[in-house]
């Protein structure tokens, strides 16, 4: 588990010594940049989370070693405390493994869409092709990476109205496509 509330996707942080910015420029020449991240918590005693939000991606494909990882999840998905869990890509996959998205709308990566819908209990889901994401009750889901860009997007616009996330939007310079936006559906040939 890890604390993100400094946690920025690049580190701008720098270190102030005798009034000169630390770490400005390299004591040696070097290809290699480093951002560490120390845990806070392990999942034997993560706190309960308001939001989860799942990422997918290469680790999600090893079904032994993600196993206690989906138990977790569904723990979490019993928990009254949780408001909104959320997946970006093959993180629907850990998902739908804890047999607790049954008849619910989701969508998932599509160039993975037919690996996800083959994991256990994925049949018993309602993937949706073409979405770039999909909100059902607190479950938001979204395709690729892009796509969850977007969808964070549209609940950050959920939450807080359509003036914040504008703000974060025009900051970004992100140009946010809409839910069904989606021409990767018919690209990997899913619709």
């Amino acid at each position: 588990m890890v604390n993100t509330t400094n946690m920025d996707p690049v580190s701008i942080d720098r270190s102030i010594i005798d009034g000169v910015p630390q770490g400005m420029l390299a004591s040696s020449a070097s290809p290699y940049f480093t951002q560490y991240v120390l845990p806070t918590h392990t999942l034997d005693n993560a706190p309960d989370f308001d939001v989860i939000l799942v990422p997918g991606g290469a680790g999600t494909r090893n079904l032994k070693e993600t196993q206690r990882i989906v138990d977790w999840l569904g723990e979490r998905m019993d928990d009254p405390e949780l408001d909104y869990m959320m997946t970006i890509c093959t993180g629907a996959s850990l998902l739908a493994r804890t047999g607790k998205m049954a008849g619910k709308n989701a969508t998932t990566n599509k160039a993975a869409f037919e690996w996800v819908k083959s994991v256990e209990h994925a049949d018993k889901v309602n993937w949706i092709a073409k979405a770039r994401w999909v909100v059902d009750g607190n479950l938001w889901t979204s395709s690729g990476v892009s796509a969850g860009t977007d969808m964070t997007l549209s609940w950050i616009e959920h939450l807080h109205g359509r003036n914040e996330s504008e703000r974060i939007r025009n900051l970004m310079e992100w140009v946010a496509l809409n839910q069904t936006d989606d021409p990767f559906a018919e690209y990997w040939g899913v619709v």
